[in-house]
């Protein structure tokens, strides 16, 4: 029995020398860190904080959100960040976002609205961004959910429609129906939809 257990401590220091002569010690020692972390946010406020140090510390910018923080009803965009202009005037952000919601006199500021940047988005990034996604939406829990994303990103936005209490709705992007417009009918058909949802609410 004791050499058994001199045996698995000799595998495992092993093991362990063999990450760190390929650098991989690292690596597991900061996911199981980085895990740590995501467990100990629970705010909407621990999360933007998380991500604005996740982000400067990996120089770069794939997630933003507007100041709304009262709405509970998500709005999930893909588009190029400083296409979309969150974080500026209302003036600069693109019109047809703004004209499609007051469409069905919605007012676009009042939504919870996270955009993911999948124009700088690298396959290293893909986990922490769904674990950040994942943790929104945990303390949200939104009654109506808006995807938005392009259909290059469904790695992201389709791994939330099966885990919501609320209502999904998918629309076109923004972008894409710039580049098509013959998706303004399906827009438009969504659309009803959520003002017939948003009716229920009142």
């Amino acid at each position: 029995m004791e050499l058994k257990n001199d045996n698995e401590f000799l595998i495992l220091k092993n093991y362990s020398n063999f990450l760190i002569d390929l650098g991989l010690d690292f690596f597991f020692c900061n996911e199981k860190k980085q895990n740590t972390t995501c467990k100990t946010l629970k705010s909407i406020k621990d999360i933007d904080n998380y991500i604005k140090n996740w982000q400067n510390r990996n120089d770069c910018n794939l997630i933003l959100r507007n100041d709304n923080i009262c709405s509970k009803n998500l709005i999930l965009l893909s588009e190029d960040n400083n296409f979309l202009n969150l974080h500026k005037s209302k003036q600069y952000r693109p019109v047809l976002l703004t004209k499609m919601f007051a469409s069905i006199g919605q007012n676009v500021d009042d939504f919870f609205i996270i955009n993911i940047d999948f124009t700088k988005m690298k396959e290293n990034h893909l986990k922490e961004v769904n674990d950040i996604l994942k943790l929104y939406i945990s303390i949200l829990k939104p009654p109506i959910f808006i995807d938005m994303c392009s259909e290059n990103s469904k790695k992201i936005s389709e791994v939330y429609k099966t885990n919501l209490d609320g209502d999904y709705f998918k629309i076109p992007s923004i972008s894409e129906i710039m580049k098509n417009q013959n998706l303004k009918r399906d827009a438009w058909v969504q659309l009803k939809l959520i003002k017939a949802k948003l009716n229920e609410f009142l």
